[in-house]
């Protein structure tokens, strides 16, 4: 579900992130037969993803979700037929909790091509809808869903690494991070050195997962709040309380975790961490 305005025009802003991620084998046979966690490692990752953040209103979160599952939920499904995502992910904020949070949901669309976000709801899609339920008019519709939740912001992500998820995420942690000026290309190159092995490993292990990193291509400028975020995928919430026992010195013999964690504050800080689980999801 989107912004009320973004539905017939360019949903250019706004993990998944990945993150997320959808697992993919070609269009017709994923929606016959599902994926085995096999076949999801084997399929590349999506390459961009719409990120979302929805605040619902007041007493209206079952309504929400409902209309989220009768109305929207079948109208993703025809984009994935159509070719126009690749995937759509629902994610409900669990921390940071209480009522001056500043969103409730983050939506997590993932795109094969950057032109993919030019027309993310082609005119076919809604035509189908028009079809299907006569009774209804778009404009009713968009209206009831735009009274039930409101569109904080959106923006667009760049997946720039990932390892595919080996189950059904549950609990998705975001990362943002600001990198230090001129520190963007050397973030990337230690997580891709240091980090992204030691998940993989932690994977292996069934500490988490799945894995991505993201950087954010919509909206630009220095002064933006972070500049990337990574993703972390856990199918069971004990996974996130520590990390296995002997990981380091597995994957990188001889290098202390301080070490490690300093070159990487040199290059980056972090903003802060959200921890979400999982609401529904179409792929």
């Amino acid at each position: 579900m989107t912004h009320v305005i973004h539905r017939f025009s360019i949903r250019a802003l706004c993990f998944a992130l990945l993150v997320l991620l959808a697992l993919c084998t070609p269009r017709l046979m994923q929606r016959a037969y599902p994926q085995t966690p096999a076949q999801a490692t084997q399929a590349a990752p999506p390459k961009f993803a719409l990120l979302e953040y929805l605040k619902i209103e007041p007493g209206k979160n079952a309504d929400y979700r409902k209309d989220e599952r009768d109305v929207w939920m079948p109208i993703h499904r025809e984009r994935i037929k159509a070719g126009a995502i690749r995937a759509w992910w629902q994610w409900l904020v669990r921390y940071p909790g209480g009522l001056a949070r500043e969103y409730d949901v983050v939506l997590i669309t993932t795109f094969d091509k950057f032109t993919d976000l030019e027309t993310p709801y082609p005119p076919a899609v809604f035509a189908s809808f028009a079809k299907e339920h006569p009774e209804k008019k778009m404009a009713d519709v968009l209206a009831y869903t735009g009274s039930l939740r409101k569109m904080v912001r959106s923006e667009v992500v760049q997946v720039l690494d990932s390892i595919q998820p080996t189950a059904l995420p549950k609990f998705m942690s975001l990362n943002f991070m600001k990198t230090e000026p001129g520190k963007g290309p050397a973030y990337v190159e230690i997580s891709r050195k240091y980090w992204k092995p030691l998940w993989q490993e932690r994977i292996t292990r069934g500490g988490m997962c799945g894995w991505a990193l993201t950087a954010l291509r919509f909206p630009g400028g220095s002064d933006r709040e972070y500049s990337h975020v990574s993703v972390d995928l856990f199918d069971k919430f004990e996974q996130m309380e520590a990390l296995p026992a002997g990981i380091l010195e597995k994957v990188h013999p001889g290098l202390k975790y301080a070490d490690i964690s300093a070159q990487t504050n040199a290059a980056r800080r972090q903003v802060r961490t959200e921890l979400l689980a999982l609401g529904d999801y179409v792929q």
